[in-house]
C-alpha cells in the first residue's frame, strides 16, 4: 500500500417540505430482481448532465463530498442530481477488510450508469463505512419531470408512486436489489439514505 507522508493514501483501482422518514439506512428486507425494479427515468426534456462522474478523496478525519449536476439552459452548472457525503468518521475498512486509520484517504468514484435512468455506481465496491457514522447518498429526482411510471403524462398515479420511492442497493450485478430505509422529501424531490458500503444504487419503486 503506497505511503504518502504524513498520511497513507489508499488508491483502489477505478474504471474511469413533506418527508417520509424511516429508521436508518440499513436494508429493510424488501428485495427484487433487477427485472422487477422500476428505476425512475430521466425525462426526455431534461437538460443534459454537466458531469456523469464525480470523484473525491474521502479522508478519515475530514468531511468530504462529491456531486453530479445537470446542466442549466445555457450549458453551465444547473440542478444537483446526486450527492455523496462522507463524514470525518465514516471510513471504516477497505474492500479487503483492512482498517482505515486516521489520516488515511480513499479515492471514491460516483458514476451515472445510463443518462436515461437514475442508476449509479459507487466505487470501490465493498468499501465499508462506520455504521455509527455512515455516509449519506442524496438523489434528486426532479428531472423525471413528474412522470414516474413512464407513461408519458404526469398525473395522480405518479403522485401515488412518488410516496413509495426509495433508494435501492445492488451488491453486485448478479444480486437482487435491496430496498434501503429512505428519507423522502417530496417538496424538494429528494431521497436520502445512509450507506454502510459502496456498490450500485438506484431510486426506484
Amino acid at each position: 500500500m503506497p505511503l504518502v507522508h504524513p498520511s497513507r493514501c489508499l488508491l483502489p483501482a477505478l474504471l474511469a417540505g413533506a418527508a417520509a422518514c424511516s429508521d436508518s439506512g440499513e436494508p429493510n428486507g424488501d428485495t427484487r430482481p433487477p427485472s422487477e425494479l422500476n428505476v425512475v427515468q430521466v425525462a426526455p426534456s431534461s437538460t443534459p448532465l454537466l458531469n456523469a462522474t464525480a470523484r473525491l478523496y474521502a479522508k478519515r478525519g475530514e468531511d468530504r463530498e462529491a456531486q453530479i449536476f445537470f446542466q442549466d439552459e445555457s450549458g453551465g452548472q444547473g440542478d444537483e442530481y446526486v450527492r455523496l457525503e462522507v463524514d470525518a468518521g465514516s471510513l471504516l475498512a477497505t474492500p479487503d477488510g483492512s482498517p482505515i486509520l486516521p489520516g488515511d484517504s480513499v479515492l471514491i468514484q460516483v458514476s451515472v450508469v445510463d443518462p436515461a435512468e437514475m442508476l449509479f455506481d459507487l466505487e470501490p465496491t465493498g468499501l465499508k463505512f462506520n455504521p455509527v457514522a455512515p455516509a449519506r447518498l442524496t438523489i434528486t429526482y426532479a428531472h423525471a419531470g413528474g412522470d414516474l411510471n413512464h407513461d408519458g403524462v404526469s398525473d395522480g398515479r405518479d403522485g401515488s408512486i412518488e410516496r413509495t420511492l426509495s433508494i435501492w442497493r445492488e451488491e453486485s450485478l448478479t444480486d437482487p436489489f435491496v430496498r434501503l430505509s429512505t428519507v423522502l422529501t417530496t417538496d424538494t424531490d429528494e431521497a436520502e439514505a445512509e450507506l454502510t458500503g459502496l456498490s450500485r444504487y438506484a431510486i426506484a419503486y
